[in-house]
């Protein structure tokens, strides 16, 4: 590898461990479990309580959700959703995995606290198999395995409250904050090891290599695709060396930890491989629509008749070139059970402002059919929403709502729709309560407190009821106050 390059990568290295095990240090003695994580080379390893990590992971995702920009194309998060729990349920332990798109061009990932995991548009745009994509969650699951971000330094006098820290955190690990600014101000009065960190912060790398390569495998992906990714972004990087990409500044490369993946990879046993399809391809056509494209290892000149097809009906189209949306309409045909087929339908038709009734009846069958078939799919459930709700059935996409939402994962999105729809309704008690439920689902407790008030002040006796009922299970969370570590 290129000596240069590689003076680079271990550069910005020690400051993305160097900060975390910072921010760690915030934490007091009081909060702070004796649990001994695996001895990784380092005598002061720690490990948070599950209450604090709880309280970091809701204010965590409470900055996501108000200060980035998060991508909420139901079909992007979806997919993203949809490898990263398959990938999860290979760990044979219950953790409250939660996965986020982050709207941002550069090449980046992460792992933060509670098992928050965010991917960046760019690296989903650069991946050129699913597999390169699964690998790397499957990296960053491992990290949040492994304990990985709650192990820092011992404790500091300095003193920061639950939301700081997170906002900080947040900050850091997205790759926007301005380092000339924050690095000087954290490091002031401390005196730490950065020696130490870069050391742990290998360590942890090639854990998570070893870790995620066998969640990778397990789940039926190519073992060799960390490997292949993370040396190929490094390879191309070498023509170019002030433009590293974010991921490889904050997960270093080295030949060593290139051929230990290899080695790692052609020791596990052959697994079912998954059935070959252009998820990622379609996925990506979206961001490329979407002006995420300047990583896209897309060309049009590789893309099917099918795929040309999908592609040209995510343009907005005109009246000298509307969109064929037959061509649309036989691929949902045959591939019925394709979901970003019938959800682009169904947005085509309300998008192009269409009412053809035979049309509009394949398309009603098609959704119910697949509501059916997942029910617990965020996609389907919200263009399904945005088509009922543009035929004027207000009635049923609210029962479609309140039906399916309780039962998902993520239920920000959905509650948000429902607020809107009693917005659009002048209902402003049930608007407010159902924003409450979404602020609730990212963890903004104030916010969510707030909401219940106001949604309660116009309630009648029912929707009472359920605040009631909703502030009674939810209790102890909603009377919990962001605490101020000393």
């Amino acid at each position: 590898m290129n000596t240069q390059l590689f003076r680079l990568k271990l550069l910005s290295a020690p400051f993305y461990h160097f900060l975390i095990g910072l921010l760690i240090s915030f934490l007091p003695v009081s909060l702070v479990n004796a649990a001994t994580p695996p001895d990784l080379g380092s005598s002061d390893l720690i490990e948070y309580n599950i209450e604090l990590e709880q309280k970091l992971g809701r204010a965590f995702s409470t900055a996501l959700h108000t200060q980035y920009d998060l991508n909420y194309d139901p079909d992007v998060v979806a997919y993203i959703r949809k490898i990263g729990h398959e990938m999860a349920s290979q760990i044979g332990e219950s953790r409250p995995f939660r996965f986020y798109v982050i709207d941002n061009p550069s090449i980046n990932a992460f792992a933060g606290p509670n098992g928050i995991i965010g991917i960046h548009t760019g690296l989903i745009s650069a991946a050129k198999s699913e597999d390169e994509l699964a690998a790397v969650i499957a990296h960053e699951i491992a990290h949040i395995t492994q304990n990985h971000i709650s192990r820092g330094h011992e404790t500091n006098s300095k003193q920061s409250s639950i939301n700081t820290f997170a906002t900080i955190l947040a900050a850091m690990l997205i790759g926007m904050y301005d380092s000339s600014a924050v690095y000087p101000t954290l490091i002031a009065g401390m005196s730490l090891d950065i020696e130490r960190q870069l050391k742990n912060s290998r360590l942890h790398e090639s854990e998570a290599d070893h870790i995620g390569i066998k969640f990778l495998s397990q789940a039926g992906y190519n073992p060799h695709a960390m490997g292949y990714f993370f040396e190929r972004l490094a390879k191309d990087s070498q023509n170019n060396p002030a433009q590293i990409p974010e991921i490889l500044r904050s997960h270093p490369v080295t030949e060593r930890r290139i051929a230990e993946s290899e080695n790692r990879a052609a020791n596990l046993p052959v697994q079912q491989p998954k059935r070959d399809n252009n998820d990622l391809i379609l996925i990506q056509l979206r961001l490329k629509q979407a002006n995420q494209d300047s990583n896209s290892s897309l060309s049009d000149n590789t893309l099917t008749h099918d795929e040309t097809c999908y592609k040209n009906s995510l343009k907005v189209p005109s009246s000298n070139k509307p969109f064929n949306i037959q061509c649309l309409q036989t691929l949902v045909k045959n591939n019925p059970n394709r979901i970003m087929y019938t959800t682009q339908l169904l947005h085509a038709i309300v998008q192009q402002e269409l009412n053809a009734p035979n049309l509009m009846l394949f398309a009603n069958h098609q959704a119910d059919y697949l509501m059916e078939l997942y029910p617990n799919n965020t996609a389907i459930l919200m263009y399904y929403t945005n088509f009922l709700l543009y035929q004027n059935n207000d009635e049923k996409a609210v029962e479609l709502l309140k039906t399916h939402t309780e039962n998902q994962r993520y239920t920000y999105q959905a509650y948000k729709k429902l607020s809107e729809i009693y917005a659009q309704k002048q209902q402003t008690a049930e608007a407010y309560y159902f924003l409450a439920l979404a602020q609730f689902n990212i963890g903004n407790l104030k916010r969510t407190r707030y909401l219940l008030k106001q949604a309660k002040k116009t309630a009648n006796t029912n929707l009472k009821q359920q605040i009631s009922f909703f502030k009674h299970k939810n209790g102890k969370l909603l009377k919990d106050k962001q605490i101020i570590i000393p």
